[in-house]
C-alpha cells in the first residue's frame, strides 16, 4: 500500500504537471500551427506563394499523368506540348482554392478581351488547332509515322470528314500554289474553281472582309492560320454568346456564364464546330444593341464596322440550310431589340444615326454585288445542281429534336453518325411550354416573349409536321431540312431558359406547387426518354440507348428538369445553373482533338515526292485512282491540280468528255456536290453513285487523254493489272512506297 501511495504521490507531484505541461505545450502549438494554416489558406493571403505552388503541383501531376494515363492512351509518343497542356488545364482548377471565386471570374469578366487574345496568341506560337486532319495518318503511309501525326488531346473525329478530308484541304491549297490565294484555282477539280463561295477557302480580295477568320492563312501561312481559324471562331461563340447572354439577361454575369457554355459546347455546335450561322447572327444582335446603347460617335463607327463584317459573314455561309432558319430566330431578335430600345429604352434615331446605317447598308451592298459578280456562275452552278440545288422539303419527322438526352454519350461511345444526331443542349419542349406559362401569369416582357415564342412555335411546326409545298417554298423552308431546322430551334429554347433564369423576380409566378413540380418533373424525363428512344434511328441495327446509358441520362436530366421547374427558389437555381454547365462540358468539350502543326500533309515521303514533281512541273494535272474518296484532297493541300477532288460544285466538261452521248442520260448522277472516285481500268467507261456526295467512275484507260491526265496517284500496282500491252506503254512507275505508286504518263495511246 505503501508503494502505490507513493507511487501516486510522485504522479500526482511530478509527472502529472510536467505531461499538463507538454499537453498545454502541444495545444498551444497545434493552434498556432491550425492558425496558420487557416491563415495561409485563407484565399486573401500567399497568393503568389499558392500560385507558384499550385504551378509546381500541376506540372508534377501532368507530368505523371503523362507518363501514367496518356501513356496507355497515346502511346507513340511522350509528349512535352501535353505536359503544358494538362499543366494549364491543372493550374485553372488549382486557381479556384487561391482566389475568392468572385472576384477571380470578375476579373476574367472585366479582361476577358485581353485574356481572348492572350489565348489566341498562345495557340499561334505552338500551332495548335483542332482539326482531325491526323485521320490522314490511317490512310497516307502509315507506316511511316511522326509524333505531329497524333493527337496531342481527345481523339480524331473520322466522322468530320468534311472537315479533315476536304475543306481543310481546300483552304490550305491555297499557300501552295504559285500565285497564292487567287479567287478562282485550277487545284480543285483541274479547272478554274471558285475557292471563296463553295470552297470557303482565303483569297487575297477585299470580300475577305466576310472571311476575317481566315486572314491568318494569307498573314502567317498554313500552320499558324489553321491555328488562328480553328480556334477565332471558338472564342468568337464563346464571347459572342456570352455578350448576347448578357443582354438577356439585363447584365446577370452568373446566368450568362451559363448560357454562354451551354450555347458554345452544345452537342450541335461542337460536332459541327462552331457553326458560322449562329456565330455570326449573335454578333450582329449584340452589335445592333450597343449600337443604339451608345453616345460616343467612335463606337459607332466601330459597331458599323462589325455589322457590316458579320453581315456579310453570314451571307458568306453559303448555306442556306441554316441561314434561311436561323434568319427567322436572329429577325425575332431584332424585333426584340428594336422594341427593348426605342419604346421601352431612350434610343432615338438621329440624322448621324441614319446616315451611319445607311452608309453601312451601302456597303454591304457593293460588297454582295462584287461577289456576285465574280461569282454568279458559281451560284447558278450550285443552284442548278439536282443536289441540294434542286431540294425541296416540307419538313415534319425532325429525329434530333430530342437528342440532347442521349449527346452527352457521343464522344465515349461512338455512333454511327453523331453529327446528324447532335443538338443543342436545349430540354425541349420545356422552355417554350415554360415561356408560355410565363407569359400567361405574369404578362411582362411580351416585347421579348412574344416573337421568340412565335418563331420557336413557327419552327416546332416545321420540325414535327411540315408546312404545305406552297407555304414551304413561299417561307424559304424548303431549303432546309427537319434535322437541320432543330438545331435553330434548340437555340430558341436555350434562349428562352436563360432569359427565364435571368430575369425571374421574387413575385414573379410559373409553378408554385412542390407536388406539382414533382410530378411535371417525372413525366417529363418519362415522355423525353421516350422520344429519344424512338426517334434515334438505326434502333435495330445499332441500338445506341441501352439501358444503363438511359438510367444515367435519366437520372442526369431528371435532377436538371426538376431545377429548372424550380428556379423560382434561389438556392435551387444556382445549383441548376452548375448543373447546366456541368451537362454542357461533358457533353462538347471532349468532341475536337487538340493536334499540333499540318505536318501530315507536307513531311510524308510522298508528299515530298509531290512538292518535287510540282516544282519541276507546276502545271501537272493529277488524278487519284483506286482510293476512295478518302484521300482523293490529300494531295491537294499540296497546290497539286486534282482533276477527280472533290467536286464542290459540276464539272460538266469532265463527264461529257468521258461519257460523250451518254452524259444526258446520267446528268442527275453527276449534276452534284460529290467526292470522285476514279478507277482505271479496261472496261467501259461508266458512271454510278454509291451515296448522296459519293459519285464512283470507271474510266476506261483509253479516256485518260481526254482529260489531259499527266500523273496517276494510285493505291493500287498498275503492275498487276493485265489490260494489255496498249495499257502497259501508257504509264511509267516514277514512285512506290507503302502502299502509294506514282505514275507519269506516257504519250503511248
Amino acid at each position: 500500500m505503501k508503494i502505490i501511495d507513493k507511487l501516486k504521490n510522485v504522479i500526482n507531484n511530478k509527472i502529472t504537471p510536467k505531461m499538463k505541461k507538454v499537453y498545454d505545450k502541444v495545444t498551444n502549438l497545434s493552434k498556432k500551427i491550425y492558425q496558420k494554416i487557416l491563415f495561409f489558406i485563407d484565399k486573401e493571403n500567399f497568393t503568389k506563394t499558392k500560385v507558384v505552388l499550385v504551378a509546381i503541383l500541376s506540372i508534377v501531376l501532368s507530368t505523371i499523368c503523362e507518363y501514367t494515363i496518356f501513356r496507355k492512351y497515346h502511346p507513340e509518343f511522350i509528349s512535352k506540348n501535353r505536359i503544358m497542356l494538362v499543366s494549364l488545364i491543372y493550374m485553372f482548377i488549382g486557381i479556384h482554392f487561391v482566389f475568392k471565386i468572385n472576384k477571380m471570374y470578375e476579373f476574367i469578366h472585366k479582361y476577358r478581351y485581353i485574356i481572348a487574345c492572350a489565348f489566341l496568341l498562345f495557340v499561334m506560337v505552338f500551332k495548335y488547332s483542332g482539326s482531325s486532319i491526323v485521320n490522314f495518318n490511317t490512310y497516307v503511309q502509315p507506316n511511316f509515322d511522326n509524333t505531329r501525326y497524333h493527337t496531342l488531346l481527345g481523339t480524331a473525329r473520322a466522322i468530320r470528314s468534311d472537315e479533315w478530308a476536304t475543306s481543310t484541304t481546300y483552304i490550305l491549297s491555297q499557300g501552295q500554289t504559285e500565285d497564292k490565294y487567287q479567287y478562282f484555282s485550277d487545284v480543285l477539280r483541274g479547272i478554274d474553281t471558285d475557292m471563296f463561295s463553295v470552297s470557303n477557302a482565303p483569297v487575297a480580295d477585299i470580300l475577305m472582309l466576310g472571311r476575317p477568320f481566315q486572314i491568318g492563312f494569307v498573314l502567317f501561312g498554313n500552320d499558324v492560320g489553321l491555328s488562328f481559324y480553328w480556334y477565332v471562331r471558338l472564342v468568337a461563340m464563346l464571347l459572342g454568346s456570352y455578350e448576347l447572354c448578357l443582354i438577356l439577361t439585363k447584365r446577370n454575369k452568373k446566368v450568362s456564364l451559363c448560357g454562354m457554355i451551354v450555347i458554345t459546347f452544345s452537342a450541335a455546335v461542337q460536332w459541327w464546330y462552331c457553326m458560322d450561322t449562329l456565330l455570326w447572327g449573335q454578333i450582329v444582335i449584340v452589335l445592333i444593341d450597343k449600337f443604339m446603347n451608345t453616345d460616343k460617335k467612335r463606337n459607332k463607327y466601330l459597331c458599323a464596322l462589325g455589322i457590316l463584317v458579320a453581315g456579310l459573314s453570314y451571307v458568306f455561309v453559303f448555306y442556306p440550310a441554316w441561314q434561311v432558319s436561323f434568319g427567322y430566330v436572329f429577325l425575332a431578335l431584332v424585333i426584340w431589340i428594336l422594341f427593348k430600345n426605342i419604346k421601352y429604352g431612350k434610343y432615338r434615331f438621329t440624322k448621324h444615326d441614319v446616315a451611319v446605317i445607311c452608309i453601312t447598308l451601302i456597303c454591304i451592298a457593293l460588297l454582295l454585288g462584287r461577289w456576285y459578280m465574280l461569282s454568279k456562275d458559281t451560284l447558278a452552278a450550285e443552284m442548278n445542281t439536282d443536289y441540294p440545288g434542286q431540294r425541296q422539303e416540307v419538313g415534319g419527322g425532325a429525329k434530333n429534336l430530342y437528342s440532347y438526352f442521349y449527346d452527352i454519350f457521343f464522344t465515349f461511345y461512338e455512333y454511327l453518325n453523331p453529327c446528324e444526331y447532335s443538338a443543342m443542349l436545349s430540354f425541349y419542349p420545356i422552355p417554350l411550354i415554360l415561356g408560355l406559362i410565363y407569359v400567361i401569369r405574369n404578362r411582362k416582357d411580351l416585347h421579348f416573349w412574344i416573337p421568340m415564342l412565335c418563331v420557336g412555335g413557327f419552327l416546332t411546326i416545321w420540325c414535327t409536321v411540315g408546312f404545305p409545298a406552297f407555304l414551304a417554298n413561299l417561307t424559304k423552308m424548303s431549303m432546309t431540312t427537319a434535322g437541320r431546322v432543330s438545331i435553330p430551334l434548340g437555340t430558341v429554347c436555350i434562349y428562352l431558359l436563360i432569359y427565364l433564369i435571368g430575369n425571374f423576380e421574387k413575385g414573379d409566378k410559373l409553378i408554385e406547387n412542390k407536388k406539382l413540380i414533382y410530378f411535371l418533373s417525372g413525366i417529363s424525363i418519362i415522355y423525353i426518354i421516350y422520344k429519344a428512344r424512338t426517334t434515334i434511328g438505326f434502333a435495330q441495327e445499332y441500338p445506341y440507348l441501352d439501358k444503363f446509358k438511359m438510367l444515367l441520362a435519366g437520372e442526369i436530366f431528371l435532377i436538371a428538369i426538376f431545377g429548372i421547374l424550380n428556379i423560382s427558389n434561389e438556392k435551387i437555381k444556382n445549383y441548376t445553373i452548375y448543373g447546366l454547365i456541368a451537362i454542357a462540358l461533358i457533353t462538347g468539350l471532349r468532341v475536337n482533338p487538340v493536334i499540333r502543326t499540318t505536318d501530315i500533309f507536307y513531311t510524308k515521303p510522298v508528299a515530298l515526292k509531290l512538292k518535287e514533281i510540282k516544282e519541276s512541273n507546276p502545271d501537272a494535272r493529277w488524278l487519284i485512282n483506286d482510293g476512295g474518296w478518302i484521300i482523293n484532297d490529300y494531295a491537294v493541300a499540296s497546290g497539286i491540280i486534282t482533276v477527280n477532288s472533290t467536286q464542290v460544285y459540276p464539272n460538266l466538261e469532265l463527264f461529257e468528255n468521258v461519257l460523250g452521248d451518254k452524259a444526258e442520260e446520267f446528268r442527275s448522277i453527276y449534276n452534284r456536290y460529290g467526292h470522285l472516285v476514279f478507277q482505271v481500268t479496261d472496261e467501259e467507261t461508266e458512271v454510278s453513285i454509291g451515296a448522296a456526295d459519293c459519285i464512283f467512275l470507271n474510266l476506261n484507260y483509253s479516256d485518260l487523254s481526254k482529260l489531259d491526265i499527266d500523273y496517276i496517284l494510285s493505291t493500287s500496282d498498275f503492275s498487276e493489272k493485265e489490260y494489255g500491252e496498249d495499257f502497259d506503254k501508257l504509264y511509267e512507275e516514277i514512285y512506290n512506297e507503302d502502299g502509294l505508286y506514282i505514275y507519269k504518263i506516257t504519250e503511248g495511246i
